[in-house]
């Protein structure tokens, strides 16, 4: 005797769908960046120190490290010394922007590549979606998710008038750095 099979009258319906998610797969979460994963946030460029340097710094300061790279024997001893032919004539450090980084430069050259590379993670678009903008409440109340005691819209480093040296007080000694957006040492 023979056993009569049932189907569901979906089926048809269930093909179509499983046949139309494979031929058109879902968008990734966020677009490929156009560097790859090492894109900058915009206002910022590669540094380029050597090839493959993909910290993110203000135009500026790759400007000023190609112009380094181009000049560096001018700031080396040029019959060497304890650090052999790297040897920095006096009030000259090495940059050190990465391992092995000798390029002679002022000492705040070497402050800012320190301060650049903190930062570099910050710097880097990263390939997610972009954050939501941040919610406005009235009365200085904190946003949602915000930890206690902080400012809402009121924050003086929030808004316009972020990496305004005026919403700083600086101390003897202190500098306002517009590229790393915080006070230095003078």
């Amino acid at each position: 005797m023979k056993t009569k099979v049932k189907y569901s009258s979906s089926l048809p319906l269930t093909l179509a769908i499983t046949g139309l998610a494979a031929a058109f797969p879902a968008p990734a979460v966020a677009d490929d960046l156009p560097y790859g994963p090492d894109t900058c946030v915009q206002g910022f460029v590669w540094r380029e120190a050597r090839g493959g340097d993909d910290v993110c710094v203000a135009p500026g300061i790759r400007d000023d490290t190609a112009r380094q790279n181009a000049s560096a024997a001018q700031n080396r001893e040029p019959n060497g010394g304890a650090y052999g032919p790297a040897t920095c004539k006096a009030g000259f450090v090495w940059r050190e922007a990465f391992d092995g980084d000798t390029v002679c430069v002022d000492p705040g050259v070497r402050d800012q590549a320190k301060r650049d590379n903190a930062a570099a993670q910050s710097r880097y678009q990263r390939n997610h979606p972009d954050p939501q903008p941040r919610e406005r409440h009235e009365d200085n109340e904190p946003p949602s998710g915000a930890p206690a005691g902080t400012a809402g819209s009121g924050d003086p480093l929030d808004g316009p008038n972020a990496c305004n040296p005026s919403q700083f007080q600086q101390q003897a000694g202190q500098k306002y750095d517009t590229d790393a957006c915080m006070l230095a040492p003078d």
